[in-house]
């Protein structure tokens, strides 16, 4: 039985989420935690919806991926996803709806801070787009995800901020080429403690871009992220030309 208290909580959640279900019990189900089910006594907790959550999501974000980048090879779009669905990216997407604030938690887990943990709201985000795809189907789950997140992804997918070019640029060469790029250290400069390092990266036997950064693995990241540039820039004149 829910209380008035409580319909009224997951109300203001499917106002956020655009969507009314047609079987409460399932949205309540998704927002329990296991020791808030412990504590009451209860066997209902959210962990069989996140584990269909994450597959529901797998199929919603690989199916916009592979729409959106007709180019993209196996690697690059399972790149792409791991960036989306990430416990951290989810975490994040569902704080803008304020998950956290609807969820069922036992007295520890309250206490410990369960309703920011990223590990908790990742999985409560899971569970919530199975009770959706549940109640509605999965054209009912792709419609909420991206409604209330498309301009989040958009922004992850885009950001240069923590990308990581030398595996992006890894499996596009593979996939493409049949090989891996390689990286040396061709100079150094600044004392010991403050060096800079140049870094040449050679793909088919041919010297590349030069990567300069305070570290080796900043100047390697420096010198993919140009060659992936390149190579990105290329495939999309290739496909405008089709």
């Amino acid at each position: 039985m829910i209380s008035t208290e409580r319909a009224a909580c997951l109300a203001a959640l499917q106002e956020k989420l655009g969507y009314t279900f047609h079987t409460l019990g399932v949205l309540n189900w998704a927002l329990t935690h296991k020791s808030y089910a412990n504590e009451a006594g209860i066997h209902c907790h959210y962990e069989r919806l996140e584990f269909l959550g994450d597959a529901v999501l797998d199929v919603i974000v690989s199916t916009y991926l592979y729409t959106t980048y007709p180019t993209y090879g196996e690697g690059q779009l399972t790149t792409l996803r791991a960036r989306i669905v990430s416990a951290s990216s989810l975490a994040a997407l569902a704080c803008q709806i304020d998950l956290g604030s609807a969820l069922l938690l036992g007295r520890g887990e309250e206490r410990s801070g369960g309703r920011v943990k990223h590990s908790l709201l990742a999985a409560a985000l899971e569970a919530v787009i199975a009770a959706i795809y549940l109640d509605g189907g999965l054209a009912a789950a792709q419609e909420v995800f991206w409604g209330c997140f498309t301009s989040a992804v958009t922004h992850r997918l885009t950001s240069t901020q923590g990308r990581d070019y030398k595996g992006l640029l890894q499996e596009y060469t593979l996939s493409a080429f049949g090989c891996m790029p390689t990286y040396d250290v061709v100079r150094e400069e600044g004392p010991a403690h403050q060096k800079t390092f140049f870094v040449q990266l050679t793909l088919h036997d041919a010297s590349g871009c030069i990567g300069i950064g305070q570290s080796k693995k900043a100047a390697e990241q420096h010198a993919a992220q140009q060659l992936w540039a390149v190579l990105h820039r290329e495939s999309l004149d290739a496909e405008e030309r089709r």
